[in-house]
């Protein structure tokens, strides 16, 4: 009898110890390891959409197209920043053509699109000029899937598929992209966002 009063004078300290260990990073004003899971869970980025990441890689993809240029024009050798992509796909100068086509075309389109935004913008917001907004960040989701529809008439299947890879692992490698539809909701250029 005295051992099984001494057993459960044991775990009754220990269960005190224990809810005192519990509750102590509370009173100090510390999260708890519940707190901090919840809190790192909230932090993880959320899924890229697909067609933000064909976005975002068309606009780097220009960039780099007219880095080299800007390299060339001053003797020096801008080939290796052309051509790294195509080099990591294993595409054709063919098929990176239409890829690099695409590029320009968005890049082009998107500019317009900011500068149109930075005009509204600096007129200041109101419920028209916000309305004008979100029409431009409309536009700019169709631009982007209008491209993808050409790159995806344009490439067969299995390039599609390596390319979509591609742009995942590159923009996003410690996330997924989230497939959504063609009319999914896009994040506007810094220009767009109000």
């Amino acid at each position: 009898m005295a051992r099984k009063s001494k057993y459960n004078s044991v775990a009754a300290l220990l269960s005190a110890i224990l809810l005192t260990c519990s509750l102590l990073p509370q009173a100090m004003g510390q999260p708890t390891q519940t707190q901090q899971q919840a809190s790192n869970i909230s932090s993880q980025p959320k899924p890229i959409s697909l067609e933000h990441l064909y976005g975002h890689f068309l606009i780097h993809l220009n960039d780099l197209n007219a880095k080299a240029a800007s390299e060339e024009a001053q003797g020096r050798d801008g080939k290796w920043l052309r051509n790294h992509h195509q080099a990591s796909l294993g595409f054709s100068d063919t098929d990176f053509a239409v890829i690099r086509a695409s590029s320009v075309r968005l890049t082009a389109e998107l500019k317009d699109l900011n500068a149109q935004a930075a005009t509204i913008k600096a007129a200041g917001l109101s419920a028209t000029s916000s309305a004008q907004l979100n029409a431009l960040t409309a536009q700019r989701e169709a631009a982007i899937n209008t491209e993808i529809s050409y790159l995806k008439d344009a490439l067969p299947p299995d390039k599609i598929a390596a390319f979509e890879s591609y742009i995942t692992q590159f923009f996003s490698p410690n996330n997924f992209a989230q497939q959504t539809s063609s009319t999914g909701a896009q994040a506007a250029p810094a220009a767009v966002q109000q």
